[in-house]
């Protein structure tokens, strides 16, 4: 297990960086951790699919991708509605991703879908000391082959290190208007 959850922390992190006082942020490193977070939620539901501890990657993956442990952050995952839209605690993003939470009673766990590969296209970066923003659409495969388009942001707070924390993540289904 702890062979697993590293591999889902190299994916969402972004390694290698040279140790410095400030990191120089650029746009290959924003795609890099847009990357990391599409192979994370992979490793989560595939995870799910051999059986695994999802809900201990899915952790992980908030502790080490996310910034809940040292900051805020504000996530509006795509598949969420009402009072419980917004997921300001990493207790309301773990429920979002893998359910089985009693106080959100309306979440299945959108990770444990049969997510075989995520892919995104980006619309824009914008890069700004060391925060970066991605707007784009990401693409998500499930086992039959169906792909589910959702319109994404993430905002990325790189460290010292090059390392990478999300501290905004907008998600929804793009906006089709009604025919007449």
């Amino acid at each position: 297990m702890k062979k697993l959850v590293l591999s889902v922390v190299s994916s969402v992190c972004l390694l290698g960086a040279a140790h410095a006082e400030t990191v120089k942020v650029t746009e290959k490193m924003v795609r890099n951790a847009v990357q990391g977070w599409c192979d994370a939620l992979v490793k989560i539901s595939s995870t799910a699919r051999e059986g695994g501890d999802a809900a201990a990657v899915a952790a992980e993956v908030l502790s080490t991708g996310y910034d809940y442990d040292d900051g805020k952050v504000l996530f509006k995952p795509t598949l969420t509605s009402g009072k419980q839209t917004f997921r300001l605690t990493k207790e309301g993003a773990l429920a979002y991703f893998v359910g089985g939470n009693p106080k959100y009673p309306d979440d299945t766990g959108f990770a444990l879908k049969d997510w075989r590969k995520v892919r995104f296209d980006t619309a824009g970066v914008i890069v700004d000391d060391n925060i970066g923003i991605f707007m784009g659409n990401v693409f998500f495969t499930d086992g039959a082959g169906k792909e589910t388009k959702v319109d994404k942001t993430f905002v990325f707070r790189f460290d010292e290190d090059g390392n990478a924390r999300i501290i905004t993540h907008k998600s929804a289904l793009p906006y089709e208007p009604a025919k007449s």
